[in-house]
């Protein structure tokens, strides 16, 4: 169908340009317009949305300041990939539980069926990161919208009936909600370089392996018997300090963004924005119960705040030393 068909309209007459600001809109308004009607000769309904859509989302993000060249868009595209790396690395976790665990999270409806529901939940983030790190930017952002949906779907399910959704991961949607808020960032904005897709799955698997490896050697205990009685104190500490290591993860990617030379440090300074979600620190073996009282929170956030400072003093020093060090050009 072709794009100037009466039953989809043509770019001329739709309210499109309405929503860039109108500085834009005077000055490059024409030049959109045309470049939209030529993408869209010929083009079948399919496509006609696809390209109308791409034009909604570029206005909106530069009416709301959330481009590229703004600031907080520059913010935004740092965070994402380590945002998405977060999410990915927890869901390959939650994924491992899930398939040879599942067992340990209760009874409610069908075995198979908690299995169906934890991979609807899970691997959407997985295949995200796939994608991202093949430089597939808007495959993944599809994948992560879908995951948020079906999270936000099975939470609501359970509150209809407990055997639709399992219950662990209702706690957990407003941190993936959070983690969410990657799909917020500019496409155009993303570094897809090699260096940068590397890092990004590193990242969420730095965060993953610890984890899961914590997950399949625990050593579970007998039906009624608590899992606290399971570990001395000293080894209880030791895991209770092990719930701060995807922070610490995130704020070594923080370090080494802010450290560059070339970076952009208003990009680099994004990544901090992916440390802040695991405040909630959650705990072995399950890894899906956030805390809930204050002053687990505030003990949470002062541990955040001091890794986010101790990584901008070291890359701040290491910038300083760099620069003095740095031979000085003949006049």
């Amino acid at each position: 169908m072709s794009a100037s068909s009466p039953h989809l309209g043509s770019p001329t007459r739709l309210p499109l340009l309405g929503l860039y600001p109108a500085k834009y809109r005077a000055a490059n308004g024409e030049e959109i317009v045309a470049v939209l009607a030529e993408s869209l000769q010929g083009a079948d309904r399919r496509t006609v949305l696809r390209e109308w859509a791409t034009v909604a989302a570029h206005a909106v993000r530069l009416r709301t300041r959330l481009s590229s060249s703004d600031p907080a868009g520059r913010f935004l595209a740092g965070a994402a990939p380590f945002l998405l790396a977060g999410g990915a690395g927890l869901a390959m976790v939650h994924l491992l539980l899930g398939l040879f665990l599942p067992d340990q999270f209760g009874d409610e409806g069908h075995p198979a069926a908690r299995v169906a529901v934890g991979a609807a939940q899970t691997v959407p983030w997985i295949l995200a990161l796939v994608c991202a790190g093949s430089g597939r930017w808007g495959a993944a952002r599809l994948l992560v919208l879908a995951g948020t949906l079906v999270r936000t779907a099975a939470a609501a399910a359970f509150f209809a009936h407990e055997s639709l959704a399992l219950f662990q991961y209702l706690p957990l949607v407003g941190f993936w909600l959070l983690l969410g808020a990657l799909l917020l960032a500019p496409p155009d904005g993303i570094d897809v370089t090699r260096r940068a897709r590397s890092e990004m799955v590193a990242t969420a698997l730095a965060l993953a392996l610890p984890m899961g490896a914590i997950a399949v050697i625990w050593p579970w205990p007998e039906e009624g018997l608590a899992v606290d009685h399971v570990f001395s104190d000293a080894n209880r500490t030791l895991l209770d300090v092990s719930t701060a290591w995807p922070a610490v993860v995130m704020s070594i990617a923080l370090l080494l963004n802010l450290a560059r030379r070339d970076t952009d440090r208003v990009r680099a300074a994004g990544v901090a924005l992916a440390v802040l979600p695991w405040t909630v620190m959650l705990a072995p073996p399950y890894y899906w119960r956030p805390p809930f009282s204050g002053p687990d929170l505030l003990r949470n956030l002062l541990v955040v705040a001091g890794l986010l400072a101790l990584s901008a003093t070291v890359a701040a020093t290491r910038h300083r030393v760099a620069a003095s060090t740095d031979p000085v050009e003949p006049a």
